[in-house]
C-alpha cells in the first residue's frame, strides 16, 4: 500500500469526525489549528515511530507520490480502491504475482500482468491454450497481442 494512501486511510477517522462536527466546507491546511493538524498527522507519526525499519520506504513513497502527475495519482487511487474490493484469494494471487515480477524490467512486468488478467476468466483448458499460443508467438506478435489486450480504464485517457 502506498504511504500516502495509508496516510489518507489513517486520516479518514479524523476527517470523518471533523465532517460530522460541521457541514460547512473544511478549511485549507494553513487555516487549520495546530491541534487539528496534530490530530490529522498523529496516525502517520504513530506508524513512523512504531516501524523504524519502514521509514526510508515511507519517505520514498511520499516523495514519489508528490512527484506523480495527477493522472498517475488517479490511476494509483483506482488501484488502491480495486485492491480494497478484492476478496482475500484474489489478493493472495496478486501478491504472489507481484513478488514474482518485482525485479522484472517494466516491459516484461507489464506483459506478465496483461497476460495474467487475460487468463483470469478462463477455465483450465482455455488457459493452457492461451499459454501455448503465447509461447509460440514471436516478440512482434506478442507486442501486437499485448496492445490489443491492454486494459482500458474508464473515465480517463491514457496517462
Amino acid at each position: 500500500m502506498k504511504p500516502i494512501h495509508l496516510f489518507l486511510l489513517l486520516l479518514l477517522p479524523a476527517l470523518s469526525a471533523n465532517a460530522q462536527q460541521s457541514t460547512t466546507a473544511l478549511p485549507a491546511w494553513d487555516q487549520l489549528s495546530d491541534a487539528q493538524r496534530a490530530e490529522l498527522v498523529a496516525p502517520l507519526r504513530d506508524r513512523w515511530d512504531r516501524f523504524p525499519g519502514e521509514r526510508a520506504r515511507m519517505l520514498e513513497r511520499a516523495q514519489r507520490w508528490q512527484s506523480m502527475p495527477p493522472g498517475k495519482r488517479m490511476q494509483a487511487e483506482r488501484g488502491l480502491h480495486r485492491w480494497e474490493r478484492m476478496d482475500p484469494a484474489r489478493r493472495a494471487q496478486m501478491q504472489a504475482l507481484f513478488e514474482k515480477t518485482r525485479d522484472m524490467p517494466p516491459e516484461q512486468r507489464h506483459a506478465t500482468f496483461v497476460l495474467f488478467r487475460a487468463l483470469l476468466p478462463l477455465d483450465a483448458t482455455q488457459r493452457q491454450a492461451l499459454l501455448q499460443q503465447w509461447r509460440s508467438m514471436t516478440p512482434a506478435q506478442r507486442g501486437e497481442w499485448l496492445e490489443s489486450h491492454r486494459p482500458r480504464h474508464r473515465g480517463h485517457d491514457d496517462d
